[in-house]
This record gives structure tokens, sequence and C-alpha cells, in this order.
């Protein structure tokens, strides 16, 4: 998390490619997969540049708690225990 903080706190979408750049170079042999999984969602991504920094953090925020009412919810839901299936 750490190495990827320093994208998606860039000031624009040149200096969170740079960011990204310098990333998968130190990374792309341990963890392929989160750097394919960046290169192929940066299309998605970029539009989160255009906000301001202020902004980007209550979005952040916002996803963090939406996460953990969610856990909440699931894990407060009763639980259906289906009746046992007779014996024969």
């Amino acid at each position: 998390m750490r190495g990827l903080k320093p994208i998606y706190t860039a000031p624009s979408e040149q200096a969170a490619t740079d960011r990204f750049d310098e990333f998968a170079k130190q990374w792309q042999d341990k963890y392929p997969a989160i750097v394919a999984l960046w290169r192929n969602a940066w299309a998605e991504f970029v539009p989160f540049l255009e906000y301001d920094v202020e902004i980007r953090k209550v979005i952040c925020t916002t996803n963090a708690i939406e996460s953990i009412n969610a856990r909440y919810r699931r894990a407060s839901r009763p639980a259906v225990i289906s009746p046992p299936t007779p014996r024969r």
C-alpha cells in the first residue's frame, strides 16, 4: 500500500503515471497481478485524479466507511438455520 499511495495522491495524471512506472519497476517481479490490475483499470482510475486532493480524501474516506458499514450489516444479519434433514 505504501508504494501505491504516491499514485493516487499524485497532483496530476502525468505525475500519477510517473509514480506508477516507478511502482511497476520496483514490484513487477514480486506482484505482477497487482501491476496488471492497475494497468487494466487505469482508464477508470484517471477521472479520479481530476478531483481536488481534498475531494479525493473525502471519496476515499467515504468508500472506507461504506465498506465497514457493509461488513457490520453482514455480520449482524441473522443466520438462517436450516432444519436438520431426517435420517433414514
